[in-house]
């Protein structure tokens, strides 16, 4: 799965790319429809920020944020994130698909 990494105003070495990608590489067991992954790095004053957008077949792209102290922190912060929305995108379709399957005709 394809893996853009950006930095914006600030340098990311190598260490923090390969987690990144890492990270991105688990995504789509929490939800199959993961197409394609942006992570952009930013400097904020002393905090570090990381976002992703991620790209879903058929779907809105969900985006989200993480924000720490450095960006190993920030980067775990975005994994819970992206991890927990997912999840609950995923479960509410299916929920949905069980509902609808109730009615009849």
């Amino acid at each position: 799965m394809p893996t853009r990494i950006t930095a914006h105003g600030c340098e990311v070495d190598a260490l923090v790319r390969n987690r990144a990608e890492d990270l991105s590489l688990r995504w789509p067991r929490f939800d199959p429809a993961v197409m394609d992954v942006s992570v952009i790095f930013r400097i904020q004053g002393r905090s570090h920020t990381v976002e992703a957008i991620v790209s879903r077949s058929r779907r809105r792209p969900l985006v989200a944020g993480g924000e720490g102290p450095d960006f190993l922190v920030a980067l775990d912060d975005l994994d819970a994130h992206v991890r927990r929305r997912l999840k609950r995108d995923r479960s509410r379709r299916k929920e949905f698909r069980h509902a609808s399957s109730d009615f009849p005709g």
